[in-house]
């Protein structure tokens, strides 16, 4: 991805690319485009997700008053 996008701005184009997928009206072409780009969005969420993650079993295991 070019450009950085939010990850709520990033679900948000998945969620309409899903809708537009999912009209029986879209051309093939379209929908292989539109799959090629929801991959690629889809990738880009699960790696925030990952880091979120990650940054947040740091903040917790530096946490001296973290329940056992």
């Amino acid at each position: 991805m070019s450009k950085e996008k939010s990850f709520e701005a990033a679900m948000s184009e998945l969620e309409n690319i899903v809708r537009e997928i999912e009209d029986e009206a879209t051309p093939l072409e379209k929908v292989l485009d539109l799959y090629e780009r929801g991959t690629e969005l889809s990738r880009y969420c699960q790696n925030i997700l990952n880091k979120t993650r990650e940054k947040l079993e740091q903040i917790r295991s530096e946490d001296p008053e973290k329940e056992q």
